[in-house]
C-alpha cells in the first residue's frame, strides 16, 4: 500500500470535510477501530493517554467504547481546557458523561507507575510531533515503555516522525494502529521496534477523495508570515502583451489578490502606456528585446505568455528560465516548455492548446496527461469542466468553477495565481490551489451576478475565496 505523508493526510481530513464527509465520523471510526484492536487483547484494565488534538480524539472515542468492557483511566495529557479542535472536545464531553475516570496531566508528578494496567493506548501527539519531547510527555513516554502492559499506539507512536522515522525518544508499541494508509516513517525497517506489529485500518475515506481539491490543499498552500517584509510573500514578474493588452494585466492583477507582495509586469514597450492605464496597481515595465527582460525585476516566480506572439514568447522564456527557477507557461508559451531546462513548470493548457503544443488527442484521457506531464518533468493544469492536474507522478482533479468562467480572461487569471503561489510552494500543490481558488471565485461570481460576469469580476472575488478557504474547518 502506497504510504501518505502527514501533510497529505491534513489536506485530505479537511477536504472530506469540504465534501461532506465529517471529520467526527471519521474520528469515530478511527476509534472504534482502536477500541476493536484493544479488545483482542481481553483486557481487564485499560490506561489511556490522550494528547489535546485530534490523536487524542480517536482515543477518547476507544475510552468511550471500552468503558463498556473493562476499566478504563483516561489521562488527558495538558489542560483539558486547551483541547485544541471542536470535534476531540466533543469526544471529551461524550466520555465525561459516561462517567469515564479523566485525569489531567499538566505536571509530570501526576503520573504514576502503570502496574495495574493490562493495556496503555497512547495517542499524545500523533503526526504532529518534531524534535525533543516536553514535558509532560517525556516522563509519560517513559512510563510507558518501562510498563509490562501491552501498548498499542494510535496512528504514529508519541516521539517518531511520522514522514522521516526519526525520533529522539519515542513510545515502544507492541501494536500501531494507523489510519486509511501508513505514514512512511511507519514503513521503515529501522523503526520495527518502535512501531511494532503495524495494523492499517479503513476509516471510511473513499479512495477517490485523495484525488479531489479542497480547501486543505489552499491550507498546505498559502503562507503568511507575522515578521515578513515587502517581498516576503512573493515577488512574481508577469511577460505577456502584443496584440492583446489585458491579458497579462489581468494576470498581474489576479497575483496580487491571492496575496503575492510585488507583481511586475514586463510588456514590449509599444504597449507599456495603454497597459499602465488599467490599474494603479499595476507595476509595469517596458522591453524591447527579450534580453531585458534579465534587468527589469528579481523574481520569485515569472508567468509568461499571456497575449503575446509565441515567436517572442519562447525568446522570453529562454532568458527567464535563466534567472528564474519556477515557472508559468500560458497561451503561446505553451510551445517553448523545452526551453526552461530544469525549472520548475506549471503548464496551464486546455484541451485544444494540449493538441497544438503537445500533439496529445483533445479527448486525451488522465493516464495520458499523466505520461506528458512526466515526460515533460512538469505539472500540467489542463483546465475544462473539471480540471485535471498532474505531474506525472500523482494526480488531482477540481470542481470548482461554472460555465460562466468560459469568458475571456480567466485563463489570464489562473495563470497569475499559479505565479503567486508557486513563488512559495511546489508545482503541483501551487496549481491544485490555483485551480480551486479561482474556480470558488467564479462561483462567487455566478452567486451574486448569475452567468453574465468578466474575468474583472473574478479577480475582485480571488481574496474571498481564499478567506473562505482558510477559514473553512
Amino acid at each position: 500500500m502506497e504510504p501518505i505523508t502527514s501533510k497529505e493526510m491534513a489536506v485530505l481530513d479537511l477536504n472530506c470535510e469540504y465534501y461532506g464527509l465529517s471529520r467526527l465520523q471519521l474520528m469515530e471510526n478511527a476509534g472504534m477501530a482502536v477500541a476493536d484492536e484493544v479488545l483482542k487483547l481481553n483486557p481487564s484494565s485499560v490506561a489511556v493517554f490522550a494528547g489535546l488534538g485530534n490523536n487524542g480524539g480517536d482515543s477518547l472515542v476507544s475510552a468511550r467504547i471500552l468503558t463498556s468492557y473493562t476499566d478504563v483511566e483516561v489521562y488527558i495529557m495538558g489542560n483539558i481546557k486547551d483541547i485544541k479542535t471542536n470535534i476531540a472536545r466533543k469526544n471529551f464531553e461524550v466520555l465525561k458523561t459516561s462517567g469515564a475516570k479523566i485525569f489531567e496531566i499538566t505536571h509530570p508528578s501526576k503520573l504514576h507507575s502503570l502496574d495495574g494496567a493490562d493495556c496503555v493506548v497512547d495517542a499524545m501527539l500523533g503526526t504532529g510531533v518534531r524534535g525533543e519531547l516536553r514535558e509532560p510527555y517525556s516522563t509519560a513516554v517513559d512510563l510507558i515503555n518501562q510498563c509490562n502492559a501491552e501498548v498499542i499506539a494510535v496512528d504514529v507512536p508519541t516521539g517518531l516522525n511520522p514522514d522521516t522515522g526519526e525520533f529522539v525518544k519515542a513510545v515502544k508499541a507492541d501494536t500501531t494502529v494507523t489510519f486509511h494508509r501508513p505514514k512512511p516513517g511507519l514503513l521503515k525497517p529501522e523503526v520495527k521496534e518502535i512501531v511494532g506489529k503495524l495494523v492499517i485500518k479503513n476509516i471510511g475515506i473513499p479512495l477517490a477523495f485523495e484525488r479531489l481539491a479542497g480547501p486543505g490543499d489552499v491550507k498546505l498552500t498559502f503562507k503568511r508570515f507575522a515578521d515578513g517584509h515587502k517581498g516576503t510573500h512573493g515577488r512574481i514578474l508577469v511577460v505577456g502583451g502584443g496584440p492583446y493588452t489585458g491579458a497579462p494585466a489581468l494576470a498581474s492583477l489576479a497575483a496580487l489578490k491571492v496575496g503575492a507582495d510585488l507583481s511586475v509586469l514586463a510588456v514590449p514597450k509599444e504597449i507599456k502606456n495603454i497597459v499602465s492605464s488599467y490599474s494603479p496597481e499595476l507595476i509595469v515595465r517596458g522591453f524591447d528585446d527579450a534580453g531585458e527582460i534579465e534587468h527589469i525585476h528579481k523574481c520569485h516566480s515569472a508567468v509568461v505568455g499571456m497575449g503575446m506572439e509565441e515567436k517572442l514568447a519562447k525568446k522570453v522564456v529562454e532568458v527567464i528560465s535563466g534567472f528564474c527557477r519556477k515557472l508559468v507557461l500560458d497561451a503561446s508559451a505553451l510551445g517553448a516548455v523545452d526551453a526552461v531546462g530544469d525549472a520548475e513548470v506549471i503548464l496551464t493548457p486546455h484541451r485544444g492548446e494540449l493538441e497544438k503544443y503537445f500533439g496529445l488527442n483533445k479527448n486525451a484521457g488522465i493516464d495520458e496527461v499523466k505520461s506528458l506531464a512526466k515526460d515533460l518533468n512538469a505539472t500540467i493544469l489542463l483546465k475544462g469542466r473539471e480540471d485535471l492536474i498532474t505531474d506525472g507522478k500523482k494526480l488531482k482533479i477540481n470542481r470548482t468553477g461554472n460555465a460562466g468562467m468560459t469568458v475571456g480572461g480567466t485563463g489570464d487569471v489562473l495563470a497569475g495565481v499559479c505565479g503567486a503561489f508557486l513563488s512559495k510552494s511546489d508545482p503541483l500543490s501551487s496549481a491544485v490551489t490555483s485551480a480551486f481558488v479561482v474556480g470558488m471565485a467564479g462561483d462567487l461570481c455566478l452567486e451574486e451576478l448569475g452567468y453574465c460576469y468578466t474575468a474583472l469580476d473574478v479577480v475582485s472575488k480571488l481574496p474571498i475565496a481564499v478567506k473562505k478557504s482558510l477559514e473553512f474547518s
